[in-house]
């Protein structure tokens, strides 16, 4: 059976959907099925279980969407910049035309990338590639943090919000925030305060260990994951855990090595 081609484009660039269009003319004419999805959609609906590859045209946040509406957990994703960082993805918008024809002809390698597990007093919230982050429903209002490791209390402060992100991640909010660079390779979580008022810095732990943070508030929780999909609890605390989702990520590459020198040297350009 020919794989299934999904076409996402972000709607804030025009040349992004011009560009879905003629892929989608491109794969039609050597005998493939592809259909196009605008990026916005999907926080509210799935790709096919049919859909085997993915071609993204935006941003990391194009990639984002896509990740969180993947209906075949096996589906790998071609990342295209036509966003501003773009720092998820392989090839940039001039590069398409050569990148679409080493898929073609599978001319690719894969590499999987970890996602993160989060689950609020028991129950789950949802898998993040890059992060969640939680912080008070009134701006402004501080939070307060207990850090565990196992049932040993390791860290705790206050601070304005808590970006809990994957090594993929660790390039995006987390880093901007003050948080370290963090092999992809490497099975762990950073914790990053947002503006701490005292006892918190920013932690790499591993998740081979149990890793749980109580979080108090006397204004309630927001929470953010990846960026888009959001969740409030009315609560004056929260227990949350992390821990290594069941779920990984297929993106493809296209040169040498993995994606991680290509962020690094975009970050730190």
């Amino acid at each position: 059976m020919s794989e299934v081609y999904a076409i996402v484009y972000t709607e804030r660039n025009p040349a992004a959907k011009e560009a879905a269009e003629r892929v989608k003319r491109i794969l039609e004419n050597r005998g493939l099925a592809a259909e196009i999805y605008s990026a916005s959609n999907l926080i509210y609906s799935s790709l096919p279980e049919s859909v085997s590859l993915v071609i993204t045209l935006g941003g990391d946040g194009t990639i984002l969407k896509t990740v969180g509406a993947l209906g075949n957990p096996e589906a790998a994703i071609l990342g295209v910049n036509f966003g501003r960082g773009g720092y998820l993805t392989e090839v940039e918008a001039e590069d398409l035309d050569k990148a679409l024809e080493r898929v073609l002809v599978k001319d690719y390698t894969v590499e999987r990338k970890m996602m993160l597990s989060i689950t609020v007093d028991g129950e789950s919230v949802g898998d993040a590639l890059n992060e969640a982050y939680i912080a008070s429903q009134i701006l402004g209002k501080t939070l307060s943090f207990v850090v565990r490791r196992d049932d040993e209390v390791i860290a705790e402060g206050s601070a304005d919000g808590l970006i809990i992100a994957s090594p993929i991640g660790s390039t995006a909010y987390s880093f901007s925030a003050g948080g370290p660079i963090v092999d992809d390779d490497l099975e762990a979580v950073i914790l990053t305060p947002v503006c701490p008022i005292s006892g918190l810095k920013p932690m790499v732990l591993s998740l081979n260990h149990r890793i749980d943070v109580l979080a108090g508030s006397d204004y309630g929780f927001s929470m953010v994951i990846d960026g888009y999909r959001m969740r409030k609890f009315y609560k004056r605390s929260l227990m949350i855990n992390v821990r290594r989702s069941s779920r990984s990520v297929a993106f493809l590459r296209l040169g040498p090595g993995g994606g991680l020198a290509r962020r690094i040297r975009k970050k730190l350009a």
